[in-house]
């Protein structure tokens, strides 16, 4: 009898480790994050709610995103805001200089899944959160 619940508790053991072993196997596999373009203009008042979020989902659904955020001169504090983000959630910041700017970037992650999203315009955000 204790003979058979060894070998019952050693067959469990082992698919457990099978599993574990099978799923960080998975994990090793390169998996493509999603990238994030934030198009910003004197948005101080959301950038940083939206980051956090971004991060947040990003982590609750367990995907990995890459957040680029594009400034088009912005007159307010939106870019000193998105500043600390840059080493903390590993935010990239990029000017928008001239229209040329924005095709550029999206030619560069043409073979990644890119998400554009303009703060100023309210309406489409919420698409940008179910995409994730």
């Amino acid at each position: 009898m204790i003979l058979g619940l060894l070998w019952i508790f050693g067959i469990y053991a082992a698919s457990i480790a099978l599993v574990h072993w099978c799923y960080r196997r998975q994990r090793k596999q390169t998996r493509r994050a999603t990238q994030i373009l934030l198009i910003t203009y004197n948005n101080e008042t959301q950038v940083e709610w939206y980051i956090r979020s971004l991060h947040f989902f990003s982590r609750l659904k367990g995907r990995e995103i890459h957040v680029t955020l594009a400034d088009e001169g912005s007159s307010d504090d939106t870019v000193a805001i998105a500043e600390r983000f840059r080493q903390e959630l590993h935010l990239e910041i990029c000017p928008l200089d001239t229209a040329d700017a924005l095709c550029t970037w999206i030619e560069e992650h043409e073979d990644e899944q890119v998400i554009v999203v303009r703060l100023s315009q309210q309406e489409g955000l919420v698409t940008a959160y179910k995409s994730i």
